[in-house]
């Protein structure tokens, strides 16, 4: 049986840097959508472990993965998330210019400054991006199997299409978590506490009703017809009524939660989808970016009314709670003040491990989880 990680692995720089150089340097995480690649030159950036990297849109509307470092003194190139580099991307240290796919075009100065430099050999550094059902994701090594990754969801039902004329994306989420990055996919992986933390919520299911399939490195939640009933919120089981979105939802077979490893949640529902995408940034925080695509009905910017949303930095915190979590109606705000609660006793001189539930649906998943860990962190 695979043992549980110590306390260290979710407090220790030392076990953080280690998963850094391991786990992270070789892994696959979500970065967007085809769909925010429209225009030649578009790009989003990302970082996975110590890797900068960038997905850049060409003229042939090819994806290219790049690491967004310049070759000459380390720059980062491309800043902030997204945006559009225009023809060319271009270091705005000393101008070096490298096209779409990071081949190096142009040195200022160059018969004067670097007379022998051969442009092939200086070239951005590789990644490797995959697409699978409109979702992109990157990673930092330059021949990572994508295919061998994403293999074991194919075929498997899947929720909504994000061109969907009844499916919108609203203004993406983004929260300071001051919680290991694995502590939140565990709490995404139990099903114990359903019924429990989220009573006034989620108000469910039971562990009973909770199924869970391993598909290679990943894992699908899926809930009995009963057990999806119980997860929806109380608001939305009375809205659903006798239309039978509930019940067909059920019978289609797609997960409650979907955990891509090691840091991507998909969470689809009858009425829509979210994808949450973890960033670990330290032993013990993290932090966590949410794309959600909603029905017509649906506010496009509900931040306002999320606990601990402050407008002046678009970051949700729990530095900013006016409200005692389990008093604010929302699952979400429940599940953060959970895991910090929980960071703060695995902190603790105290803390030992207790066991986990051998019961299927509770906390089995949790249990996977670290053995797959175990795969990729040496």
């Amino acid at each position: 049986m695979t043992s549980r990680p110590p306390k260290e692995a979710y407090t220790d720089a030392v076990w953080f840097r280690n998963e850094t150089n391991t786990l992270f340097a070789n892994a696959w995480i979500f970065v967007g959508t085809v769909h925010d690649f429209q225009q030649t030159g578009d790009y989003r950036t990302a970082t996975c472990g110590n890797a900068l990297l960038s997905i850049v849109r060409d003229e042939d509307g090819n994806l290219n993965a790049l690491h967004n470092v310049c070759r000459h003194r380390g720059a980062e190139l491309l800043e902030g998330s997204t945006g559009n580099c225009g023809k060319t991307i271009v270091c705005p240290y000393h101008r070096w210019t490298y096209a779409h796919d990071g081949s190096l075009r142009g040195v200022p100065n160059k018969v004067e400054c670097f007379p022998d430099l051969d442009r092939s050999g200086y070239g951005l550094h590789p990644a490797s991006v995959g697409v699978f059902r409109d979702l992109v994701f990157v990673n930092p090594e330059a021949d990572a199997d994508f295919e061998s990754w994403i293999a074991p969801l194919q075929g498997k039902h899947w929720p909504h299409d994000l061109t969907a004329a009844d499916v919108k994306e609203a203004i993406p989420l983004a929260y300071d978590l001051k919680c290991d990055w694995k502590v939140f996919v565990e709490n995404a992986l139990d099903g114990y506490h359903l019924a429990y933390l989220h009573e006034n919520t989620l108000g469910g299911p039971l562990p009973g009703l909770n199924e869970w399939e391993p598909v290679g490195d990943h894992m699908i939640w899926h809930a009995t017809e009963e057990g999806v009933r119980h997860r929806l919120p109380m608001k939305v089981r009375e809205e659903a009524g006798n239309s039978g979105t509930i019940e067909s939802a059920s019978k289609t077979g797609y997960g409650g939660v979907y955990f891509l490893f090691p840091t991507t949640i998909i969470v689809p529902t009858p009425y829509g989808i979210s994808i949450s995408a973890l960033h670990p940034t330290a032993a013990g925080r993290c932090r966590m970016t949410v794309r959600h695509w909603v029905g017509p009905r649906q506010s496009k910017d509900e931040r306002k009314h999320i606990p601990g949303f402050d407008k002046s930095t678009g970051i949700i915190s729990s530095d900013n709670w006016k409200t005692h979590p389990l008093e604010t109606g929302d699952f979400q705000t429940e599940d953060v003040w959970i895991c910090e609660k929980i960071q703060r006793g695995l902190e603790s001189p105290a803390y030992t491990h207790g066991p986990l539930s051998n019961g299927v649906g509770a906390e089995d998943a949790i249990r996977w989880f670290h053995g797959t860990l175990d795969k990729h962190v040496t």
